[in-house]
């Protein structure tokens, strides 16, 4: 089904359900298929404090009622939807392509959520072996062709890289979520040494997050460049998270609640954006 039947099917159920007897809406026939690529922030690795994946728990594509993911934000005005997670925890943005063709190759999409870019700040060991703007750009690019070759009329939502700097601020004052970040060692090129305030340490977080910065500026020139590609006008990066929002196992995947945060905040610009016509 079309994007376009998709939010006529919104529309349709919406209407219906004002107008009309409840028995008569569940006679709508609407569906939808949703894809969800990125990084374990949309695998929702660790959210429940529990180990492992938990793309039950996604923002995205999840189904658990703990999070009140786009998906089941979709089926609560009566589309019944299908959603496939192929985000993968240590991913970058090199790996997008593939996400997009395994995810195509078993479902023609009618909307795909991207939250990619905390790896290609992670797996360096200094800013500058950061991937760079560029190469960042030309793999997100390369995901939206594969995307757009298959169905042009795909919805696509860009969510902005966390900031690293807010993160860094959550965590340095507290001594469990640092020793959670010392144990695992999770993030060094921004969250070593965290009560280090040296011009060293601090120039080189300020070199990290200008990195996620600048990724976010590649998103939306994308997004402008691409028609049905949305960019979340930095939405998630711009969310107040606080030591709640992060996994109790390690200070840095989102728990639950931060899980429910990138959701709700994305939703909101989405619906604003006009990606879905629900109002």
């Amino acid at each position: 089904m079309s994007y376009r039947t998709l939010l006529a099917s919104i529309v349709t159920v919406a209407t219906a359900t004002m107008l009309v007897p409840s028995t008569a809406v569940a006679a709508v026939p609407t569906s939808a298929r949703m894809v969800a690529l990125g990084d374990s922030i949309t695998r929702a690795a660790v959210a429940d404090g529990t180990q492992n994946a938990q793309p039950q728990n996604s923002w995205s594509t999840g189904t658990s009622t703990a999070v009140d993911s786009h998906l089941r934000r979709l089926e609560a005005y009566g589309v019944d939807m299908t959603g496939g997670n192929y985000a993968k925890g240590g991913d970058r943005s090199t790996h997008l392509a593939t996400q997009a063709t395994n995810a195509l190759a078993n479902t023609d999409a009618d909307y795909v959520t991207i939250l990619i870019g905390g790896n290609d700040i992670c797996y360096a060991s200094t800013p500058a072996g950061t991937t760079s703007p560029d190469t960042f750009e030309a793999n997100v690019r390369r995901a939206l062709d594969i995307i757009r070759a298959e169905n042009p009329d795909t919805r696509v939502l860009l969510a902005s890289v966390p900031s690293m700097m807010s993160l860094y601020r959550i965590g340095r004052d507290n001594f469990l979520i640092r020793a959670r970040w010392s144990l695992i060692g999770i993030c060094p090129v921004m969250l070593a040494n965290p009560t280090d305030t040296s011009s060293a340490a601090n120039e080189r977080r300020a070199a990290v997050e200008a990195r996620v910065d600048e990724y976010n500026q590649r998103l939306a020139k994308l997004a402008a460049e691409h028609g049905n590609v949305f960019y979340d006008n930095g939405a998630v990066h711009n969310t107040s998270f606080t030591s709640s929002d992060l996994s109790i196992l390690d200070g840095f995947h989102p728990s639950l609640s931060g899980q429910n945060k990138i959701a709700q905040v994305t939703w909101n610009e989405a619906v604003r954006q006009g990606v879905f016509d629900v109002d």
